[in-house]
């Protein structure tokens, strides 16, 4: 086979691999979005159940200030009754003190259960909204994976034609040289056949190619490499 004609093979080979380079990406990026719209559903959720435990723990809250105003109630009442028995000033100012203050305590108590009954209030409407968000993202996200997976589905499907279309490729090159290209690509080199530019610089390194290399592969007298391994053709 001739040298231009290896080379030309190369380069095909290259641009191959470069389509399966980005149909890889392309492959993961869908299933970063994929990755990401589960993520934003998981963060809803514990909102959700971030919602429903503060309510849980107002409502508990709420229970034990009515607790505490049955309690002064209950002490308001024996107090009372004990009034009727009570045979000394001393006494009945006492009971009357204790009344008074259990009264106050009892108000404060039932002002503290109206704050909490907004504050439950509000929290209903804040679960209410969190818990729609979470329904409408998770239909979103369903409909989306839809997509992305099948997005996936299709890049597999190109990924295989793609390695069919490359194994043939590979079985019309030289032995030594598509074992030298992939050597290369092995070893992170995804440009394995650079492009001499017209500065006369390597495509993959920058180096500067010496004009007896670029004669060379004018004449097609050889396939060369640069000093940083990879195979140089020349456009046209």
């Amino acid at each position: 086979m001739h040298f231009a004609e290896t080379l030309e093979r190369l380069v095909e080979l290259q641009k191959t691999d470069s389509g399966l380079d980005d149909l890889e990406r392309m492959k993961k990026g869908f299933a970063q979005e994929m990755t990401t719209l589960d993520t934003n559903v998981t963060a809803l959720k514990t909102q959700v159940q971030a919602g429903k435990k503060a309510l849980e723990d107002l409502q508990k809250l709420r229970k034990t200030c009515e607790i505490e105003v049955g309690t002064h109630d209950s002490k308001i009442s024996k107090y009372l009754g004990q009034q009727n028995e009570v045979k000394s000033n001393e006494q009945f100012t006492a009971l009357k003190n204790e009344i008074e203050k259990s009264k106050e305590e009892k108000a404060k108590a039932e002002e503290r259960i109206l704050e909490i009954l907004f504050q439950e209030d509000e929290q209903k409407k804040k679960n209410q909204e969190v818990a729609k968000e979470l329904e409408q993202a998770e239909k979103k996200a369903a409909e989306a994976k839809r997509e992305l997976q099948q997005k996936i589905t299709d890049c597999e499907k190109a990924v295989q034609d793609k390695k069919a279309e490359r194994a043939k490729q590979v079985s019309e090159i030289p032995v030594e040289f598509a074992e030298g290209y992939q050597s290369l690509r092995d070893h992170g080199k995804k440009i394995a056949v650079a492009e001499v530019r017209e500065d006369q610089t390597c495509g993959g390194c920058n180096m500067n190619v010496p004009p007896q290399v670029l004669n060379e592969i004018r004449k097609n007298i050889a396939i060369q490499r640069c000093n940083c391994g990879r195979y140089l053709h020349v456009k046209g």
